[in-house]
């Protein structure tokens, strides 16, 4: 008999022995029962929040040009600008829920982005909040080790083992036959729910990028289900008995699902401390007031603006100048808030980059973190699309107070005079926020290490099949 059809005779007959025991049928009822609760109150959270966000942008955006007020009165005012989601959040909220929602435009201040659900849920979210991406890294690998624990071990212990391999069936072929065929029940049970959950995506009309997305996420997760097969019918390999397996194969689950990413994570915490939010402003307050390096002090940039200003116009007082200096004064504080909370936070932003970079290289070591970092990447729900969105509604509400700063210096009103006012035809004038999202390729690129780390596992279980090959051959020569 030729190996491939070796391989595939021994698939075949995994897929029938499981669906005869109602194992299959049992994965897959568990399987869809919770993919059905997780992906409608994903759909609910996700129509609630969009609709929530939507009012409330429009509600601040008609009060924004209806008003008639002195242009930094109105920076002060300022405005509201909210986080989009795509599609896939649905399915994998990632970091959504801890990260804010909300963006502050306001004169003075450089805002974080804010208001997370994880600030008001209380402890319901420390214990992980059901999603499809939950159902896929945790409890679908979990089932597939059930389903496959005693794969080898059944053979042994019924004494078909021995008959297999006096017949002359390789002992490579055996376990390779085992693993596809645990993979390809794990495909009959997982592919339909692909393809109901991409349904919206092509309905919807969201673009190629969310086509290309939701492809990636799903050749993901079947790579990952793949390890997981090869995983479960290897460790079954290396068992005696089919007690011994199923102790091996959950706590392999426990150790690769549970146990290292959370060591991990705080390992790479203490290795690269973030400092607190009231640290953070601590220093931009400071920083900004006594200023860095040779700046000098707030009183003192002031000082000279006021005497450059004079001597570009060529007068000798405040009151002599064409232009309003009050507007030019905070203009030039923020440009100087922005260098400063540029370089603070810029400190804090590469600290959390380097901790996204060290949980790719332990990704090699865990393929629960490598999918974990590639689901959310496609997902846009990680720290880079959160930090794309912070870095453009930062550059929003710069241009946005510059424009409020330069209309106050050119209004022809007087110094320390706060009575002129725009009206709503010069606010309506001013462009509302559009976020650009970023393309699936960055996506893969940010993560490339957990997309590597992924190829590399399919590599070690095939190295890992032909050594548990041999000691099958020497245990039964």
């Amino acid at each position: 008999m030729k190996k491939q059809n070796m391989v595939l005779t021994i698939a075949v007959k995994e897929v029938v022995a499981a669906f005869r025991s109602r194992v299959a049928t049992l994965l897959a009822f568990i399987t869809w029962i919770l993919l059905g609760v997780a992906v409608y109150t994903g759909m609910q959270q996700e129509r609630e929040a969009a609709g929530k966000k939507s009012r409330a942008a429009s509600l601040f955006r008609h009060e924004w040009e209806e008003q008639e007020a002195n242009p930094h009165s109105a920076a002060h005012f300022g405005t509201y600008l909210f986080k989009p989601h795509t599609f896939l959040s649905i399915y994998d909220h990632g970091l959504n829920r801890f990260l804010g929602e909300t963006y502050r435009v306001e004169a003075h201040v450089q805002h974080e982005v804010n208001h997370s659900e994880a600030e008001t849920a209380g402890s319901q979210l420390r214990f992980g909040e059901l999603s499809a991406a939950m159902v896929f890294q945790l409890l679908v690998p979990l089932l597939v080790l059930l389903l496959s624990f005693n794969a080898i071990t059944r053979e042994r212990e019924s004494n078909t083992l021995r008959l297999l391999l006096i017949q002359g069936v390789k002992p490579a072929a055996l376990i390779r036959g085992k693993i596809w065929g645990i993979y390809f029940i794990v495909l009959l049970v997982v592919l339909p729910a692909f393809l109901l959950m991409g349904i919206p995506v092509i309905v919807q009309d969201h673009g190629q990028d969310a086509l290309l997305r939701y492809g990636l996420f799903t050749v993901a997760y079947l790579v990952y289900f793949f390890l997981f097969s090869g995983i479960g019918v290897l460790v079954s390999a290396w068992s005696r008995h089919s007690n011994a397996a199923l102790i091996g194969s959950l706590g392999v689950w426990f150790l690769l699902a549970v146990l290292v990413p959370r060591a991990a994570v705080r390992m790479i915490d203490e290795n690269n401390r973030l400092p607190s939010r009231f640290e953070l402003n601590r220093r931009i307050a400071q920083g900004y007031s006594k200023g860095m390096g040779e700046d000098g002090t707030s009183i003192e940039r002031n000082r000279k603006l006021l005497d450059s200003t004079l001597k570009r116009y060529k007068v000798d007082s405040v009151q002599q100048l064409p232009v309003n200096f009050d507007g030019l004064a905070m203009q030039n504080g923020e440009d100087y808030n922005t260098k400063v909370y540029e370089h603070y936070a810029g400190e804090v932003e590469r600290t959390v980059r380097q901790q996204q970079e060290s949980l790719g290289w332990v990704s090699f070591f865990d393929p629960f973190i490598a999918v974990q970092q590639v689901s959310m990447g496609v997902a846009g729900t990680d720290y880079h699309h959160h930090l794309s969105f912070h870095r453009q509604a930062k550059t929003y509400r710069d241009e946005f107070i510059r424009i409020l700063n330069m209309d106050l210096a050119n209004s022809g009103s007087a110094y320390l005079s706060y009575g002129y006012k725009a009206g709503p035809e010069f606010f309506k004038k001013m462009k509302d926020f559009r976020y650009n999202p970023q393309p699936a390729g960055l996506a893969v690129g940010q993560h490339r290490w957990s997309w590597l780390a992924l190829a590399a596992w399919c590599l070690l279980v095939y190295i890992l099949v032909n050594i548990s090959a041999k000691r099958l051959t020497n245990i039964y020569p």
